[in-house]
């Protein structure tokens, strides 16, 4: 097929923003200090030569006939160490440019995710500007949210591998990067094979789409322990709202616009509202929890997080679902802190204002003053904030906690969120707390939160 050079214009600009999404997003979540943007063109760039290598490598392959032919066996093993093993190689020696050329640069531990992430989406950019040319931008979605994540996530497991024993401490420097390269090459290769063999039928697709989803559950658990470790942590500077969502979804709404233009321009209307119905059903909801995972994180301070296999959702006992599944009305939460659990870090260590909701029946009778001192993660995955309250005491071998309000009216004026007062009892120390669930908390009364402009 010829293309002209208008649409070739098109073409490199859908391949742009199919890796743009992840570009934005890694300079939205290095909360602490902020990498540079001509540091990260480097690493760009860098990595959109790295094709090159695999190019070449595949061409040697086939002149010794190691390729697919249709077995099984030889298809797996080609996907595995033709293409997982090929391309990670490829990957790793940029990203080891990048680390030389860069190394001032990178003074925290998840400069060496970002950096390597950047170098993947270079990788990426020349990939799916080939795959665009040759099948046309109706796949950009699918590359933006399947192909360049899958790329940063293998390239990361690589990378925290290398790392996990200098930067956390944990594990041993050979070990670790033997089973971070192996669990990489693994994944990458089979998610190519499952997606292009048939040997279950109809369901074998849903292999690549486990290992798609558990190893974006693995990249946001190391992306989120090496913000945690940053020597630059500082709770006040951490803001992960909801306009992260807001605008991963704008970005996922620009594919799927550039996708319909294409679209139009190529079958016309009707063959475009049929395909985004398509899309829009096959991968709407699932690239929704992808969303949603990758904006939450459980931000505490030099706490490690052990990674380990697992769906980035969960059902959840706790009364804290974010959906529940029509028919079975399984309560269904995505991992991490959602924006109601996460609110009140930006106050640690600052004084608020607690007001009761009822105020007919409380216990703090009118505004208070109030200092929220920690933050816990208790033992069934639920987050409350400690907090010492002006004027109310409690008994020794006891404290107050806050806790979000999950369902219903969730603030007041739209403004001032509304929170859990519990008593909770200890023994020694609120560090204990990690060791008790939610149940054992005591309920005293709904209050809302003010921010105390003097503080």
């Amino acid at each position: 097929m010829t293309h002209g050079p208008l649409y070739l214009v098109f073409l490199a600009f859908a391949a742009l923003v199919s890796v743009a999404m992840w570009f934005d997003y890694f300079r939205k979540i290095d909360v602490f200090e902020k990498e540079n943007i001509p540091s990260l063109l480097v690493a760009f760039i860098i990595g959109g030569c790295t094709p090159f290598l695999s190019l070449y490598v595949y061409s040697v392959l086939d002149k010794v006939g190691f390729t697919e032919n249709g077995e099984l066996l030889n298809d797996a093993l080609f996907s595995i160490l033709g293409i997982g093993l090929n391309e990670e190689l490829s990957k790793l020696a940029g990203i080891v440019v990048v680390f030389v050329l860069l190394r001032k640069q990178i003074d925290e531990p998840i400069d060496f995710l970002v950096y390597a992430g950047i170098t993947a989406l270079g990788f990426s950019l020349v990939e799916n500007y080939n795959y665009f040319y040759n099948h046309g931008l109706k796949i950009i979605t699918s590359r933006t949210f399947y192909s360049a994540l899958e790329h940063i996530i293998n390239t990361s497991i690589i990378v925290y591998g290398l790392c996990r024993a200098r930067l956390f401490n944990r594990g041993n420097f050979f070990l670790n990067s033997a089973a971070g390269f192996t669990i990489a090459v693994l994944s990458h290769g089979l998610f190519d094979f499952f997606l292009t063999d048939s040997f279950l039928g109809v369901f074998t697709p849903f292999l690549s789409l486990g290992i798609y989803l558990v190893g974006i559950n693995f990249w946001i658990q190391m992306l989120n322990n090496a913000n945690n470790f940053s020597s630059f942590f500082d709770y006040h500077k951490i803001n992960f709202s909801p306009k992260l969502v807001y605008r991963l979804f704008y970005w996922y709404v620009l594919t799927v616009v550039i996708a319909f233009i294409n679209n139009f321009m190529i079958a016309g209307f009707k063959f475009s509202i049929l395909t985004f119905l398509e899309g829009l059903l096959s991968d709407g909801f699932l690239f929704w929890i992808v969303i949603l995972r990758v904006s939450r994180f459980k931000i505490f301070k030099m706490k490690y997080f052990s990674v380990v296999p697992a769906l980035p959702f969960y059902f959840t006992r706790n009364g804290d679902e974010d959906f529940r599944i029509p028919l079975l009305n399984l309560p269904v939460k995505i991992r991490g802190e959602n924006f109601k659990e996460h609110l009140l870090t930006r106050y640690l260590h600052r004084k608020i204002e607690l007001h009761p909701v009822n105020e007919n029946k409380t216990l703090i009778k009118t505004t208070v003053n109030a200092v929220i001192t920690d933050k816990y993660l208790l033992y069934d995955d639920v987050i409350v904030y400690t907090v010492s309250i002006e004027g109310l005491t409690t008994s020794n071998d006891s404290i107050y906690v806050l806790m979000p309000k999950m369902s219903g009216i969730e603030e007041i004026g739209y403004r001032y969120p509304i929170q859990g007062l519990y008593s909770v009892d200890i023994v020694d120390e609120p560090g204990q707390l990690a060791f008790i669930n939610h149940k054992k908390l005591k309920f005293i009364e709904w209050v809302y939160l003010k921010p105390d402009h003097k503080s």
